[in-house]
């Protein structure tokens, strides 16, 4: 069953949702990849936060055949909601009416040049737009706001000094990595190599990507990694180890010699530390 369909019905009737915008990959009908695992991600604008959050989805919805929803924190301070069915699932951020009347506000009067919340909000709504975006309810109150969001303001983005500092961070979580494989601590060393490492080097690939004019995914650090990077660039990124010293020490060397060719392709002045 094709989810959007009742998912639209629904969003059309609920009165405290103000907009409703879809985004990602499934909004943009030149997208090339969408499957059955493919969700429904919404950006909602909402009066009634707690209401959209308490929908008993199995009577709204009952052709759907729902399983379970959760609730996550979502950049810029708000909440994601999603609500898992038996053929898919949606993806809701959820925006306060005021919070985002405010934002446009701001953004009216330029307050994102030198607000630097305002901007980083701003920014995390545009990195969503990025591939394609579609009102399902709410345009001719919001479509302006978007489209301004969408033209106008940059996405997530690193300058060099924000680079420099994750490199360095980055370093010093390799000689942590090191001596935990030393102790025996594999799990403990797994861990930092996909949460340090591996997410270090994804931004900086992201970046890098974005100043070469590459495509990128709507968001999500390694999303599509796979076919969108060439087999150098996915070697520079790709954690491949399981739980023992040699894999473990190989595969931090590799982290690093990724890092230090995503510094040298950035043209970052950079080196890595003389780490014992």
């Amino acid at each position: 069953m094709n989810i959007s369909e009742p998912i639209s019905r629904w969003i059309a009737s609920e009165k405290v949702i103000c907009s409703a915008v879809h985004f990602g990959s499934g909004a943009n009908s030149e997208a090339k990849v969408t499957d059955e695992w493919s969700d429904l991600d919404l950006h909602v604008i909402t009066r009634d936060v707690e209401k959209v959050k308490s929908t008993k989805w199995a009577s709204v919805m009952p052709e759907l055949g729902f399983r379970f929803r959760t609730i996550r924190p979502a950049t810029g301070g708000v909440e994601k909601l999603t609500v898992v069915f038996e053929d898919g699932q949606m993806d809701l951020i959820l925006v306060p009416q005021t919070q985002m009347r405010l934002a446009c506000w701001g953004m009216r009067f330029g307050l994102q040049k030198w607000h630097q919340r305002l901007r980083i909000a701003l920014n995390e709504i545009h990195t969503c737009l990025r591939s394609g975006y579609s009102f399902l309810k709410g345009e001719d109150k919001w479509g302006s706001f978007y489209q301004r969001v969408a033209t106008e303001m940059a996405g997530v983005r690193l300058d060099d000094a924000a680079i420099t500092t994750l490199a360095d961070v980055a370093a010093l979580d390799a000689l942590w990595v090191w001596q935990k494989i030393s102790r025996g601590e594999y799990c403990a060393a797994q861990h930092m190599l996909h949460c340090s490492l591996a997410e270090t080097n994804f931004r900086l690939l992201r970046e890098l990507r974005l100043r070469r004019g590459q495509s990128l995914p709507s968001f999500g650090l390694a999303r599509r990694a796979e076919t969108l990077l060439t087999p150098s660039e996915l070697s520079w990124v790709k954690i491949d180890a399981c739980a023992n010293a040699d894999e473990l020490r190989r595969a931090t060397l590799a982290a690093v010699r990724g890092l230090e060719a995503l510094m040298g392709e950035l043209e970052i002045t950079w080196s890595l530390p003389d780490l014992p």
